[in-house]
């Protein structure tokens, strides 16, 4: 009885942290948790745009054979993207992650007005709409005209290419403007991360002799570790949703000729969104079906990311 009753107070005392949370928990679970359980129960359907809610039928696990056998126009598309994602995703986290490390382990050891100067230049292309990044990309890899194609054409890189209709060259121009747009936001949460490593570390490591290689190896990208699986984990979850950047390259007027010849820019979120608006039959479904194929490859990744820096720590 005793115990009952002391358990009661408990929740009582309690009861202001519940009440705290559960604005939190209700909108996890209206916009996050019923869409997802709704979604995965519609890939079991053959749901389209003209069936309405009593046209839909039960098809088990049809939708995922159609979008996986490479045999239909639709499971074509959608392995291409897969395979464009596979090329693209490791490239771009990359040399996004290595570039904005750099830049925030030089900027770091600026002066204050000089820091702060890089600190705001580099962050204005994060602060662009991605539709004015990827017109200025478009305008600087211009065929014989760009200025930065026709510095590349100078190495004996792609010179008299169109970069976003030609194969390989358009996903190396969707990496560039990725990185361009994402590097400076990467910047600023490293760059943040080493204002919080303590001088003291720096100053024992001065009188022990180390040099700035040393003290950056065994200080800095340790202490940055956290930071640092932020930054990847990040990267790897927006890099596979894809989808802006490559749209507004390659866009067309028929929703079919999504991701310009031979789907060399296509990607998952692209064949999703070329399923809903299509119009075909069961459209939806699949859509839904790419759509949970795509949620489980993220999870897998993050999953794996996890744990792989679990055995680490």
């Amino acid at each position: 009885m005793g115990k009952s009753l002391h358990e009661r107070k408990n929740l009582l005392r309690y009861i202001p942290n519940y009440v705290g949370l559960a604005p939190f928990f209700i909108l996890l679970v209206v916009f996050i948790l019923t869409p997802m359980i709704y979604g995965l129960a519609m890939s079991f359907t053959d749901w389209s745009v003209s069936s309405g809610r009593r046209g839909i039928h039960f098809t088990g696990l049809a939708n995922y054979r159609y979008v996986l056998n490479g045999q239909s126009v639709t499971s074509t598309r959608f392995l291409k993207s897969l395979i464009n994602l596979a090329i693209y995703v490791p490239i771009t986290i990359t040399v996004s992650v290595v570039i904005s490390l750099s830049l925030a382990l030089i900027i770091n050891n600026l002066p204050g007005g000089l820091y702060r100067f890089f600190r705001s230049a580099y962050f204005i292309p994060t602060a662009l709409p991605l539709f004015l990044c990827t017109g200025i990309w478009r305008w600087l890899m211009a065929t014989d005209a760009g200025l930065v194609s026709v510095f590349l054409a100078k190495l004996g890189i792609g010179a008299g290419i169109d970069w976003v209709n030609t194969g390989g060259y358009a996903i190396a121009m969707i990496v560039m403007v990725d990185v361009w747009n994402t590097v400076g936001f990467n910047f600023i949460i490293l760059s943040t991360g080493m204002q919080d490593i303590s001088p003291e570390l720096y100053e024992a490591a001065d009188i022990d002799g180390a040099s700035v290689f040393q003290k950056m190896t065994r200080i800095t990208i340790p202490m940055l570790e956290p930071i640092i699986f932020f930054v990847i984990t990040y990267s790897f979850i927006s890099a596979l949703q894809v989808y802006d950047i490559p749209t507004i390259l390659t866009s067309h007027t028929d929703i079919n000729n999504l991701g310009g010849p031979g789907q060399i820019a296509l990607f998952p979120v692209m064949e999703i969104v070329r399923n809903v608006y299509g119009g075909s039959v069961s459209g939806l479904g699949r859509a839904v079906a790419e759509g949970v194929i795509l949620m489980c490859l993220i999870m897998v990744i993050t999953v794996i990311q996890f744990k792989v820096r679990r055995k680490r720590v």
